[in-house]
């Protein structure tokens, strides 16, 4: 049973809330003018979106920790620029904590997928160069810029969302990758899930060059799923589970119709969604023309407890 008794009350761009959230933003699109300045040939932005995902039920705010003593489990979702989503988890007792994650499931799109994989894969590589693209973020950096601590705040540090692409110098070096059918987490320990999924309708490339401006109820929502996870306390023999449902609940996509003039769509944004900043977890997009750019924001995350 969910205890949310302290809900974030909506803001808009007036308030002390929304200004204390105006550096970190800041600070985000001036990287982006950045790294614009430094890419070959010259960016265009033609369009700026932006994508809210809420739970079905009202987040707490974290800050304060609101979780009972007597919870079992937590877990922090978070999402990537390209819709990945990956699960935190914190054990909340003094015993040993068992993941099935034959029985915990991602549910989009009509589809049921389990966290565990049968499947063993072999790689082996043979090439003589040696070359590193892309790159994995901690998490926990959404952790010191909103000095989110306590529970929460060990269990996203301890999620990565991203990857990056290696090709190494090596001679027949061949890897074997197996999942694990369960994983434990010790004692007021905290783990994460084997993998991440992408979600259907979710990240930049949803956020393309188009025009959009709705915002969505659970029902009415076109992008909704589903996290189960089945966990254990007493050793595998039985097991409990925590069922948690998503849903996108805004999405604003406005063309930059004059060149240069990328602020006139972020105001557009902002008008049609006032609240946009306080959103538990959102996704703010720059559509160019430079491939591979780093062009997107994701801020936040949510989480839920049994």
């Amino acid at each position: 049973m969910r205890k949310l008794k302290t809900f974030l009350n909506p803001v808009n761009l007036y308030s002390d809330s929304f200004w204390g959230k105006v550096p970190v933003i800041l600070t985000s699109l001036c990287s982006f003018a950045f790294l614009c300045s430094c890419s070959e040939g010259k960016m265009v932005i033609s369009s700026v979106g932006y994508q809210s995902i809420r739970t079905s039920f009202l987040q707490p705010d974290a800050k304060e920790n609101k979780i009972p003593d007597e919870a079992e489990i937590i877990l922090a979702y978070t999402v990537g620029i390209n819709g990945e989503l990956g699960v935190g988890i914190s054990n909340n007792t003094d015993e040993i904590m068992v993941i099935d994650q034959a029985m915990s499931f991602f549910i989009n799109d009509g589809q049921s997928i389990s966290y565990y994989d049968p499947t063993i894969r072999t790689q082996t590589i043979t090439n003589t160069s040696s070359k590193t693209k892309g790159g994995s973020v901690n998490l926990g950096a959404v952790n010191d810029v909103l000095n989110i601590g306590g529970r929460i705040g060990s269990v996203l540090n301890r999620i990565n969302v991203g990857g990056s692409r290696t090709v190494g110098t090596s001679i027949e070096n061949t890897t074997i990758t197996a999942d694990e059918p369960r994983i434990s987490i010790g004692p007021r320990g905290s783990g994460t899930m084997s993998k991440t999924f992408t979600i259907t309708g979710v990240g930049q490339d949803y956020l393309s060059d188009r025009t959009i401006s709705s915002t969505y109820s659970f029902q009415t929502s076109p992008s909704r799923f589903s996290v189960c996870i089945s966990y254990s306390l007493d050793g595998g023999q039985n097991f409990k589970k925590i069922v948690t449902d998503f849903y996108v609940n805004s999405s604003h996509v406005f063309p930059v119709t004059r060149k240069g003039m990328v602020n006139e769509s972020l105001r557009k944004i902002y008008k049609a969604k006032s609240d946009a900043l306080n959103e538990n977890l959102w996704i703010l997009h720059f559509n160019n023309n430079v491939p591979g750019s780093n062009s997107s924001i994701v801020n936040g995350y949510l989480y839920d407890y049994q």
